[in-house]
């Protein structure tokens, strides 16, 4: 199966990719156009997806560890190395829910959805941005360099409407059902944020089983109204600014679901890069 990276479509020039143009492997035989365009090609935080605006259609958010469905599950409960990141990760917004529930029916019926984080606190978002700030600033000496290459891979948390801290983002992989006793987690690859190459939807770097279970779980989720986030194959979403902008909507729907007198929406990025300028190892 032919696939492609993410920065193999990147545009020289600025950084920028098309929401909607994919190379040729990948859309022909194996993707299809209406998938391939419900992949997000953009860093999530880039100004032409932050500049959608938002019309916050006040729907709930639901605790899918209170929904009975066999093939929905968190991933805890079939990969027992896996441990919750924070109470509350298994909430997300009703629209979000029924498109899983959806993905069900474009899914094997051997085949459930494990679903790590859902919504996130904006204190959650901040430490995991610090952690992949730190991690580049370290490589680049640079804030603004280091700044942006976090933004690819965390949403930033500052003047920003994190996808996760508006309930409208899941990240999930999928899992077998052998019997009633023994589900297992599918080889899908490297699940972690750190890494920016092996974590692509459409790396070259992984096994062939490993790009035939990503490209089921696009498939489906695609189909059932989600978008991909294509620097993370795990991360789909609805109603976002990202759903927004990869589906050519006029605006998003879903607002943060935070208490907006957090004093962390009060840091801005200039406070936050010359912070961390007074730390960084120059030797």
């Amino acid at each position: 199966m032919a696939v492609f990276s993410i920065n193999d479509i990147l545009l020289a020039s600025d950084g920028l990719a098309s929401n909607n143009t994919a190379p040729v492997p990948c859309i022909k035989p194996k993707v299809s156009e209406s998938i391939s365009s419900s992949v997000l090609y953009l860093p999530i935080a880039d100004a032409l997806v932050k500049a959608i605006p938002i019309r916050e259609c006040q729907e709930k958010v639901i605790d899918l560890l209170e929904v009975k469905e066999p093939r929905l599950k968190p991933r805890s409960a079939v990969d027992t190395s896996y441990c919750p990141a924070y109470e509350g990760y298994s909430r997300v917004r009703l629209g979000v829910y029924r498109r899983l529930v959806s993905m069900l029916r474009y899914l094997p019926k051997d085949i459930g959805i494990a679903y790590s984080e859902g919504f996130r606190p904006f204190s959650k978002q901040k430490e995991y941005f610090d952690a992949i700030f730190k991690d580049f600033l370290h490589k680049t000496k640079d804030g603004k360099e280091a700044y942006g290459e976090a933004a690819k891979l965390v949403s930033p948390f500052i003047d920003n409407k994190p996808t996760h801290c508006t309930g409208a983002a899941i990240d999930m992989a999928l899992f077998r059902i052998k019997d009633d006793s023994n589900l297992e987690v599918l080889d899908m690859g490297l699940y972690d944020s750190s890494k920016d190459n092996d974590n692509e939807t459409f790396t070259t770097s992984i096994t062939e089983i490993q790009k035939e279970n990503r490209l089921l779980l696009l498939k489906s989720a695609t189909k059932a109204g989600l978008v991909n986030y294509g620097y993370e194959w795990w991360h789909y979403s609805y109603g976002d600014r990202a759903w927004a902008y990869a589906k050519g909507e006029k605006y998003a729907i879903y607002d943060l679901v935070v208490d907006k007198s957090d004093p962390i929406l009060m840091i801005t990025k200039e406070s936050y890069l010359a912070e961390a300028s007074l730390h960084t190892d120059t030797k």
